[in-house]
């Protein structure tokens, strides 16, 4: 093991090469987890540019001041969040009502509906006895009383 230590400390080209092998082996590993990192440091690095050339005078003091203002803000994007998913929360309340109220005036009109073809089917039923007696009386009997 010393062999290895010292023969990498005499020959800085060898101790570059297992530190590349090393930092190659840790990226294929890691190799998602380091591109999502490399993605948001992008990205962090490119709105904190856009923000410090384009609106100079409203950039914080010190880190402190930053993280305190980007906590603040998570802080309100948080509240904003629940409170919209609270409305959004009652709204479906309210629909579940709407659609139960719905549900009833619909079993009640279907029921309604119901009666009044029974009632419809009940007044055919009669009018056809009615028609069938009344063409009774003025033709068939008619007929047969006049003939004795």
């Amino acid at each position: 093991m010393e062999e290895i230590v010292r023969s990498v400390t005499e020959h800085p080209l060898v101790a570059m090469a297992v530190c590349f092998s090393a930092l190659l082996l840790v990226y294929f590993l890691f190799k998602s987890l380091i591109k999502l990192a490399l993605m948001l440091i992008l990205v962090a690095v490119v709105i904190g540019g856009y923000y410090y050339f384009r609106y100079p005078e409203s950039r914080p003091a010190d880190l402190k001041e930053a993280v305190e203002q980007a906590r603040v803000g998570a802080g309100k994007a948080v509240d904003q969040g629940k409170s919209a998913y609270e409305k959004s929360r009652e709204l479906i309340e309210k629909g579940k009502d709407a659609y139960e109220k719905g549900k009833e005036w619909v079993d009640k009109g279907k029921s309604v509906l119901d009666q009044g073809i029974d009632k419809g089917k009940d007044a055919v039923e009669k009018g056809k006895e009615t028609a069938g007696d009344l063409g009774k009386i003025l033709g068939g009997d008619a007929g047969n009383r006049q003939k004795p």
